[in-house]
């Protein structure tokens, strides 16, 4: 009948079957991957000959008729019958005439990718891996075959532990591994996993891709250290020299308040000012976007967890054209503020002050029609001349219940010009 299972995948049986009217569907899972119609094609043959259990799902698309031969009369039933042995035999030889050229094809293919792709049993056995993975790994072909995949990295259980955590989730995000490169010594490598079942939803092995990102890790570890080398440096100096942070050059003291939330809130600005600015510089005027755009970024890895006034940095040129920006809010699409202009938005504030603030209305996919933002400009200066403009975009509910200050208390700060 229509929609009846004739046979599941993973039944332990080996019966054969000759299709005589109608249409079946084989299913591998839940993927239709092939179609009978033609009266007198055999099906179930897989498992008959390797013995196993069934590799696929056969359903009645309509009225089916079929004649089903028991594994224990198929013997006595190709003796009787040798036409059908000939045509079993040639049915199986084009299958598997096809099936290699598919895996052929999908090899070519693989090695094409500039990922390295490696095929793992349920055991964590390699089966299959790309002419990438070679060069990732450091090994030919013939020295991995059939070797756990965990005893390519230096911490075998950490890898483990993440096929565990990709087995609960069926594909995780990327994690770093450390490897022993033959030639490279010890790597970075970025891998994720997918989990692959069978259609009874068993453990059958591990798509892998992996990637080498010794490079990225090197460049952060050396941004990481330089922007705690410089925060630590000013973190001193504004607990040693009050007068540098506090007074001249960078605040009035014309101005001081005695309310300390507001004076740790310029302290702040006045240090990651001065940070950001010796780490942009070099770079801002080299015109080495990739290298501000991964200072920005890890300025607020820095801070971690911590919580800070201002969710984004934007960098202006002196046409107040955005050359740059990054923010920590998930939702904002900085990329798209790239080569927008400012030049229309009120720098409010004191000719005397080395800071403007500005307010200004930014579209984001929560927003659609705008969300109000206020953000602080500070100049920046190469070699005594104007290069553009530092913006941090603040973050006025931390402001407000932080450090008691709104828009207009933000006007009234001052920073000295350099």
């Amino acid at each position: 009948k229509p929609g009846q299972i004739i046979f599941l995948e993973g039944d332990d049986s080996q019966d054969l079957y000759i299709l005589v009217s109608g249409r079946i569907d084989i299913f591998k899972g839940d993927k239709k991957i092939r179609q009978l119609t033609q009266r007198g094609s055999l099906f179930g043959e897989v498992s008959f000959f390797l013995g196993s259990s069934r590799t696929a799902s056969v359903k009645a698309q309509n009225d089916v008729t079929v004649v089903r031969i028991p594994k224990e009369k198929i013997n006595h039933f190709l003796a009787e019958f040798p036409n059908a042995a000939r045509e079993i035999t040639t049915h199986l030889a084009k299958w598997l005439d096809k099936t290699s050229q598919i895996l052929h094809g999908l090899e070519e293919f693989c090695d094409q990718l500039p990922d390295a792709v490696i095929t793992t049993d349920r055991e964590g056995k390699i089966l299959a891996w790309n002419s990438a993975a070679e060069k990732l790994y450091g090994r030919q072909w013939q020295q991995m075959i059939n070797t756990n995949v965990a005893e390519l990295y230096e911490d075998p259980q950490s890898y483990r532990d993440f096929l565990k955590e990709a087995q609960s989730k069926y594909s995780v995000k990327e994690k770093s591994f450390k490897i022993r490169h033959p030639q490279k010594g010890i790597r970075f490598i970025s891998t994720n996993m997918t989990v692959l079942y069978d259609g009874h939803h068993n453990f059958t092995g591990v798509l892998s891709l992996g990637r080498d990102i010794t490079k990225v890790i090197q460049m952060e570890k050396k941004y990481k250290r330089i922007g705690y080398w410089f925060f630590s440096v000013m973190l001193l100096l504004a607990f040693l020299s009050a007068a540098i942070f506090i007074g001249h050059p960078y605040f009035s003291k014309s101005h001081q308040t005695a309310n300390f939330r507001m004076q740790e809130l310029r302290n702040n600005l006045a240090k990651d000012y001065l940070l950001l600015q010796s780490l942009l510089i070099e770079h801002i005027e080299s015109g080495d976007r990739k290298k501000t755009s991964l200072i920005l970024k890890n300025f607020f890895k820095i801070y971690d967890s911590a919580v800070l006034p201002y969710t984004g940095v934007v960098l202006l040129d002196k046409d107040r054209k955005v050359v740059d920006a990054y923010s920590i809010n998930s939702h904002a699409d900085m990329n798209a503020t790239l080569g927008s202009s400012y030049a229309a938005i009120e720098f409010r504030g004191s000719e005397t002050s080395g800071h403007k603030v500005l307010t200004l209305y930014r579209k984001d996919k929560n927003h659609p029609m705008g969300k109000k933002g206020v953000e602080i400009a500070f100049e920046l200066h190469q070699k005594d001349a104007i290069w553009g403009w530092l913006v941090f975009q603040m973050d006025m509910d931390v402001l407000r219940e932080n450090h008691g200050i709104d828009t207009e208390g933000l006007e009234e700060l001052q920073f000295e010009k350099p």
